[in-house]
């Protein structure tokens, strides 16, 4: 970092009346937190190149997380010198005026955008966000019509359409809307050429960490883990790469992979949560039952409000036949989040083994409520009035 930095200034001391070079300078300094020398940057840049939008759309960039309001008069201009080519700046204008709460202006430029394409995903996502908000929520559910197959939009689309249907009174619609959103992978950014480029100044440890994240946001796990493999082998000490790479070595079911590196992230970070959790998972996909329990035991100590870690070692205990510690712990999974279906049907299946078919049948009625269509519930109600039915 320190190199790419003297670099560039190095460039500006050769060229001081150069727009490109200290354009260049800002594109670099705003990945590092120099706040202040980005904005002059980016300032000298505008002045010695007042026709380029590119400065004025990064500098809005830059300024976001600091000062939306700074931001949206950057993005103004940059999307009024920028016209309709490319898109991202009246894209971010609008999205910055929306978050201001001046929706009048932002339907302007979300119109804009659909003027120049009918079918622009995320101008028809920030228009469903207006209509949402004005209550005319037939209209904002027309508008998601496009957004919700769309991999720039669809999990947000998905969210959003879950809370239309709450406020329409369509729990079960609202529900699947919700599980959609939670299942689908994150939204992939607009493409935005500009910000592409000075993506290229990101580099060091914080990088690499932010590139891999966003790769499994995007379930790309393979690519994240040939990522953080090499961020581990050149940078040892740190934890959080070790904990990114037992996971994505999870997700692609490669257990003894993501075991070797979670116990190297836990040797760093000893009292990490998460990093128990991850380790469990790797020792119940080997089937070592007994090592998973203590491990789970032990993180249910550092964060014993975590459902996740109860349905795991109910899982866990049914598979070593302690079926009494498995629905104590599938109890207090349920108590801690009653929205999961599978700790449902989990305890369910105890209980009717047990013969407490009453309350069994209480469980699976109320997780088919949450989800009519939950189809492990439903066969296992059916079966149970089919032996019932059988006795009489």
């Amino acid at each position: 970092m320190a190199s790419l930095i003297e670099s560039t200034l190095e460039e500006v001391r050769t060229a001081p009346r150069s727009g490109e070079s200290w354009g260049k300078l800002g594109s670099v300094l705003m990945h590092y937190e120099f706040i202040e020398e980005t904005r002059a940057a980016f300032e000298q840049a505008e002045t010695l190149s007042p026709g380029e939008p590119r400065w004025q759309h990064l500098h809005g960039l830059a300024l976001s997380a600091h000062d939306i309001a700074l931001a949206t008069d950057r993005f103004r201009r940059a999307a009024s010198l920028a016209g309709e080519r490319p898109d991202a700046p009246r894209l971010r204008l609008a999205q910055a005026l929306a978050e201001r709460g001046l929706n009048e202006e932002a339907e302007t430029q979300f119109q804009a955008l659909l003027r120049q394409a009918p079918n622009h995903p995320p101008a028809q996502l920030g228009l469903a966000r207006l209509r949402h908000s004005q209550g005319r929520l037939t209209e904002a559910t027309n508008l998601l019509a496009g957004c919700l197959r769309d991999p720039h939009t669809a999990r947000a689309a998905h969210a959003l359409l879950s809370a239309i249907e709450q406020a329409l009174g369509n729990a079960p619609a609202a529900a699947a809307a919700a599980r959609a959103s939670a299942t689908l992978p994150a939204d992939t950014p607009w493409p935005d050429p500009w910000w592409n480029e000075a993506l290229a100044y990101r580099v060091g440890r914080k990088a690499v960490i932010e590139d891999a994240t966003t790769l499994m946001d995007q379930q790309r796990f393979a690519d994240a883990a040939a990522l953080l493999d090499r961020a581990t082998r050149e940078h040892p000490q740190n934890e959080e790469a070790w904990y990114l790479l037992g996971w994505a070595s999870n997700q692609q079911q490669r257990p003894a992979e993501a075991e070797r590196a979670l116990r190297g992230h836990l040797r760093l970070s000893p009292q990490s949560p998460k990093g128990h959790a991850q380790l469990a998972v790797a020792l119940l996909t080997q089937r070592r039952h007994a090592e998973a329990v203590e491990v789970l035991q032990a993180a249910l100590k550092l964060k014993p409000t975590w459902r996740e870690l109860h349905s795991n070692l109910g899982y866990a205990c049914v598979q070593l036949g302690r079926d009494e510690e498995a629905i104590g712990h599938f109890r207090d999974a349920l108590a801690l989040d009653p929205n999961y279906l599978p700790t449902y049907t989990a305890l369910a299946e105890l209980l009717i083994r047990r013969g407490e078919r009453a309350e069994a049948r209480r469980l699976l009625g109320q997780a088919l409520e949450l989800d009519p269509t939950d189809a492990r519930a439903g066969a296992m109600l059916r079966k149970m009035e089919g032996v019932e039915a059988l006795k009489r």
